[in-house]
């Protein structure tokens, strides 16, 4: 389920496969791996385009595989300070990308999620694609 392309494209439409992060300043794009990510509205990504990835072994790379990020990587992986792919966010960004697509199947509406309580707030139907019902013989433990 795709949701409609931005305003700020006007008739351009979006990519089979991508991502769509919406702020309070604007929305960033990019294709499904996080490839050639644009900024929304356009002076935004002016504003950006004056920031350069640092140099390093694999500046050439694709992704977060760049310049000092590697270093970087290697340096949590033995045990230093966390990068910002750690796993303990791995749990509130699939809340994230779940809750994107509860919204999507409501038509895109926004959503108020209380994490503590994993509910819903603003539209308790909603819950309803929160859980599963699973049949007899099948469980979580």
């Amino acid at each position: 389920m795709k949701p409609p392309a931005p305003e700020e494209l006007a008739d351009k439409d979006l990519e089979a496969e991508g991502m769509m992060f919406v702020g309070d300043k604007g929305k960033i794009l990019a294709r499904f791996h996080g490839e050639n990510p644009q900024i929304l509205p356009q002076a935004g990504m002016r504003d950006y385009a004056g920031t350069k990835p640092v140099p390093g072994p694999m500046a050439g790379g694709r992704g977060w595989m760049r310049g000092v990020g590697v270093a970087t990587w290697i340096v949590a992986c033995k045990g230093g300070k966390a990068t910002h792919g750690d796993f303990l966010l791995g749990g509130p960004i699939s809340d994230a990308f779940n809750l994107a697509a509860v919204s999507l199947r409501l038509g895109g509406r926004k959503l108020l999620f209380d994490a503590a309580n994993m509910k819903i707030t603003n539209i308790p139907e909603a819950n309803s694609y929160l859980v599963r019902e699973y049949r007899e013989g099948w469980d979580l433990h």
